[in-house]
C-alpha cells in the first residue's frame, strides 16, 4: 500500500496547499495519485485538513494519530496503523510535492528490501537521500510509535538509522525525478519540466 504525505504546514508557500498547484490543468496532488496507483494495490492520503477537499479522489484520508505537529513521522506511523488494519506488510511513502517519480519506484524498493533483508528502503538521486520517498516495514510501527510519542525524536533520519535500512540510487539525465515543489520559483520549474 501507498500513502501520499500531504500532512504538512506549506510554509515556503504562505501556508497555501502546495499539492492543489497546478501543473498543466492537473494539481499536483492528481498527478502524484495518477502515477502512484499504478504502482500499488492501495492508496491513501495522510492529511490534516478538511477532509472534503479530497473527496474527488475517493480515496481514504487518514490524520496523524499523535497530537501536535510531529513532521512526517506522524504520518508514516498513521499509514502504518493504517496497514496494519488492513493485513499489508509494507507501506510507500510519497511526498505531495513531488510529481516526477519513476513510474518503476515502488518495484525498484521492494526488490531491494527482499534482496538486502532491510524494514526500511530510501530513495536517492543527485546524491541526496529522500528520506520520505521510500518504502517501509508495517512491523516497525510499535517502534515508530515509541520513537515519536515515548522518545519525542520527529527526525524522519534519526528512526531509519535506528534500523536496517538500505538506499536505492535512481539516475537521471537531465531532470531529477524527485524534485520537489517548495516555493513559487519551484512551481514554475515543474511547469517547464512538464512541458518539455
Amino acid at each position: 500500500m501507498g500513502v501520499i504525505l500531504a500532512g504538512g504546514l506549506s510554509k515556503r508557500m504562505k501556508g497555501e496547499n502546495k499539492f492543489f498547484k497546478k501543473i498543466n490543468n492537473k494539481t499536483i496532488i492528481e498527478h502524484i495519485i495518477l502515477k502512484a496507483s499504478q504502482q500499488v494495490t492501495k492508496l491513501i492520503i495522510n492529511a490534516n485538513i478538511n477532509k472534503s477537499k479530497f473527496k474527488k479522489f475517493d480515496l481514504d484520508i487518514i490524520k496523524d494519530s499523535v497530537k501536535g505537529f510531529k513532521g512526517p513521522l506522524a504520518g508514516i506511523l498513521s499509514a502504518m496503523q493504517y496497514g496494519k488494519k488492513n493485513n499489508f506488510k509494507w507501506l510507500v511513502t510519497l511526498p505531495c510535492d513531488a510529481p516526477f517519480f519513476p513510474f518503476d519506484l515502488v518495484n525498484k524498493l521492494l526488490k531491494n528490501a527482499e534482496k538486502k533483508k532491510c524494514k526500511i528502503v530510501i530513495a536517492k538521486s543527485n546524491n541526496r537521500t529522500h528520506p520520505v520517498i521510500g518504502i517501509w516495514s508495517i512491523s516497525l510501527k510499535k517502534s515508530l510509535s515509541n520513537t515519536l510519542v515515548k522518545e519525542n525524536i520527529k527526525k524522519i533520519d534519526l528512526f531509519i538509522k535506528k534500523h536496517n535500512f538500505s538506499i536505492v540510487n535512481f539516475s537521471y539525465d537531465k531532470i531529477d525525478p524527485f524534485f520537489n515543489i517548495n516555493s513559487y520559483r519551484d512551481l514554475d520549474k515543474a511547469k517547464k519540466i512538464s512541458i518539455s
